[in-house]
């Protein structure tokens, strides 16, 4: 059997080594421990199963809690019910959970005499059949029951962490006390207009859980009157390289009405009506362009101030905090005037709190400790791959607003066919305007080879005279306009308008695409896609390039699949029967020659050295 860091992945080097050489390298797990993860034991007296695997359960104590493992939905029938800070109340909805134990799972906790309705979540096999294609989806969940079990059951309560997978490290979700008393008050309606929370700190620090959190408190909070406070909840989402709701590389404005109950990358795109607007950074992180960045924030919080009136903000912050990044956090806070600024972290940076303070000086900010650091199996680069595999597999037949929340298409993206995309038709027969590059800017004649097996994002253009900056004028061949056909023989439509971004305030993003192919004979683009092709007619597009991760869970996707069918992931496959691009098969302890893994710029040379020089180097 082979394992997944013999599949070579032309030049970002094998998945295994790509993936841990990150700043964020996977924790050495702890010696496991069995500690209590419920308070109950579900049983006859408590719980009744029905045909279809829903369990009707019912609670005496208010201090029971239970710790699930899977993928279930809550209904509430009597009492009250509270998980990962939402409040739930007695109705005919559903509230669905996808709780893999990759994360913290969330306790859901019941007041006295609470009946409850665990449903089988109808999303959970497509989740889990992702695993055929990519070994980071796989032993998430709980063992398959025996056939003599429930079939259709998709969830696990967890009487003791012993109860889960095997060498698997269960956590359930703690929340410090004083995180719990700051969202109790910030969620007290006393408030005569909509508050604006910014949310910030250290990487790692719990901004997200947090976030989540008080976002969940505030969708599902309850005057007196029984009635909700607020309409909803607005969350700006501008961490690029952690987004909630979108693929990696994009921060959006969203719109919530009810709570959030899954990881990022079961939710990686919303129903159309719930994204008020979104921008591509085309990276992971700002750093590249700061000033765009920064143009594409202003822009979503514009936005939200004419288009979510009475809906509180809550901002997700990037934990990039010193340098250049507390700058950027300085200038944000400048701009946007929260109504408070959260700190998740007590241990300073002293000067980063300070700097804070004095940027925000209408703004009060208050400091909470840390989420305790836990194992995680995943690292950030990991979740990121699943979060890009996630958005592209979602099912365009089943859509982000099934019963359910999302559905998967767990077939390889070679099986469906491609959105063929024509760029040498003119005028309104073709809604592609050009291809833009940020950041690097190749050379004309290598732009296919630059583009082909990438992600690009989908930008529709409002405005083209306002997003250039400068009139566009038709394609020329030579000629000095915004919009430029390539000499080669693709002919392909290159934007280089001075390597400047579009200007946000006149382009959105709709979404991600990946390039399957140039077909320089007929002149089109083969992209995989989970936007409806109905979305993007009659606009004008540009898709934009940048620096995105490297989609190298697409290129072995074929090879697992295949390997999945033989009985086992990983298993060999025989030599030249692949046929993949950038990926080849390593034999035995055969490795990559030295020299060959992708080269990184090093920034920090020098600064311990103890004064002067030091540049960077590679």
């Amino acid at each position: 059997m082979r394992t997944t860091e013999q599949v070579l992945l032309g030049d970002s080097g094998t998945v295994e080594e790509e993936e841990l050489e990150i700043d964020e390298p996977v924790d050495e797990p702890p010696k496991r421990r069995v500690i209590q993860l419920s308070s109950t034991i579900l049983s006859k007296n408590n719980c009744q199963r029905r045909a279809d695997g829903t369990a009707i359960l019912k609670f005496s104590d208010s201090s029971e809690r239970l710790v699930i493992l899977g993928s279930y939905g809550v209904k509430v029938k009597s009492g009250e019910a509270s998980i990962y800070g939402a409040s739930l109340h007695p109705s005919e909805t559903i509230h669905w959970v996808h709780a893999p134990h990759c994360h913290a799972l969330p306790v859901l906790r019941c007041s006295e005499k609470s009946v409850l309705e665990l449903h089988p979540h109808p999303a959970a096999a497509d989740l889990r059949n992702l695993e055929k294609l990519s070994p980071l989806f796989g032993g998430l969940w709980h063992e398959p029951v025996s056939s003599g079990g429930q079939r259709n059951q998709t969830w696990q309560v967890l009487s003791t962490s012993a109860d889960g997978p095997k060498k698997a490290m269960i956590q359930d979700l703690k929340s410090p006390p004083e995180w719990n008393r700051k969202i109790a008050e910030l969620v007290k309606p006393t408030r005569e207009t909509a508050p604006v929370f910014m949310v910030c700190g250290p990487k790692s620090s719990g901004k997200s859980t947090f976030s989540r959190m008080l976002t969940n408190r505030l969708v599902t909070h309850r005057g007196g009157t029984k009635e909700r406070v607020w309409p909803g909840v607005a969350v700006l989402d501008i961490d690029p390289g952690q987004p909630e709701f979108s693929a990696p590389g994009a921060i959006s404005l969203v719109r919530l009405d009810e709570p959030n109950l899954s990881p990022p990358f079961c939710h990686p795109l919303l129903k159309p009506d719930s994204t008020v607007r979104s921008h591509a950074i085309a990276s992971v992180t700002p750093a590249s362009n700061i000033e765009h960045y920064k143009a594409c924030v202003f822009d979503l919080f514009s936005h939200y101030r004419s288009t979510c009136p009475g809906y509180p903000l809550i901002i997700n912050t990037l934990g990039w905090i010193q340098g250049s990044g507390l700058i950027l956090l300085q200038d944000l806070l400048a701009e946007i005037r929260p109504t408070e600024v959260v700190y998740m972290s007590q241990d300073g940076p002293e000067d980063t709190v300070e700097g804070l303070r004095s940027a925000g000086t209408r703004s009060p900010l208050t400091t909470l400790p840390s989420q305790s650091s836990e194992y995680t199996s995943r690292t950030a680069l990991h979740l990121r791959h699943m979060q890009a595999m996630s958005y592209f597999h979602i099912s365009a037949e089943v859509g982000a607003g099934a019963a359910g929340g999302t559905h998967w298409d767990a077939q390889p993206l070679t099986s469906a066919p491609p959105l063929l995309v024509s760029y040498t038709a003119a005028g309104e027969d073709s809604g592609l305007l050009g291809i833009a590059c940020y950041g690097y800017q190749p050379q004309p004649e290598l732009l296919a080879e630059a583009i082909d097996g990438t992600i690009l994002a989908i930008i529709e253009v409002e405005d083209e005279t306002k997003a250039f900056g400068i009139p566009p004028s038709p394609p020329a061949p030579d000629g000095p306009g915004v919009v430029q056909r390539t000499a080669a023989e693709a002919q392909l439509p290159y934007i280089r308008a001075n390597a400047t971004p579009l200007d946000p305030r006149y382009a959105r993003c709709h979404g991600l695409a990946l390039v399957r192919g140039v077909d320089t004979a007929r002149g089109l683009l083969a992209l995989s896609t989970p936007l409806s092709p109905d979305l993007l007619s009659g606009r004008t597009i540009v898709l934009v390039s940048g620096k995105f991760d490297s989609p190298t869970w697409a290129y072995t996707e074929d090879h697992y699949s295949r390997a999945s069918g033989k009985g086992a992931v990983g298993a060999e496959v025989e030599a030249g029967s692949t046929g993949i691009p950038w990926a080849e098969v390593l034999r035995g302890n055969q490795k990559r020659a030295a020299g060959s893994k992708v080269w990184r710029v090093r920034r920090d040379l020098g600064r311990n050295s103890g004064g002067g020089g030091g540049g960077g180097g590679i």
